[in-house]
């Protein structure tokens, strides 16, 4: 009976750690590039954080319609890579900080998030004539961009498009 005691207590030790890690794991990790610790950084530097993963980048703002229409879609096909080499980064043209935060907690969204500089809206612009949102781009594992106008969340045909990528 004394043995069965500390077993008990060690495995309910590890269940809560388990189930706080899965909590922490589904908030949003929110980036505000306009930061001055941020400030000199480009899309280049963000992306290096999902190196050899395939990157869905999903160009959005709080006050676009159709972008938050879209991110009910990005949630489930984000649940159905979860555990694959698949990296969601989520990049915001807003030029209201509190206003992205807002949106991104009224909405429930997961993952990691950022508000875009002036510098990297430039970036965007120059590199990828970026402008109108959504918009939504695939970058394979080794960095290059695979797809700079890719399908919307909420079509079905985007899943074979990341399978490539995975391949």
């Amino acid at each position: 009976m004394k043995t069965k005691i500390p077993f008990l207590a060690l495995l309910l030790f590890f269940t809560s750690t388990l189930m706080l890690n899965a909590q922490t794991s589904d908030k949003a990790k929110l980036v505000d590039m306009n930061e001055e610790k941020h400030s000199s950084k480009t899309l280049d530097d963000i992306l290096k954080k999902y190196k050899g993963k395939v990157i869905y980048l999903d160009f959005w703002a709080s006050w676009c319609g159709p972008c938050k229409r879209e991110m009910p879609y990005s949630s489930q096909l984000k649940k159905k890579y979860n555990g694959k080499d698949v990296a969601f980064v989520y990049i915001s043209t807003d030029k209201n900080a509190s206003k992205w935060e807002m949106m991104i907690e009224q909405m429930g969204l997961v993952g990691d998030h950022y508000r875009a500089s002036n510098k990297i809206r430039m970036e965007l612009f120059e590199r990828f004539n970026l402008q109108y949102i959504p918009r939504y781009m695939l970058i394979n594992r080794e960095g290059k961009v695979a797809d700079d106008n890719a399908k919307r969340p909420s079509d079905p045909m985007i899943s074979g498009d990341i399978d490539k990528l995975l391949l």
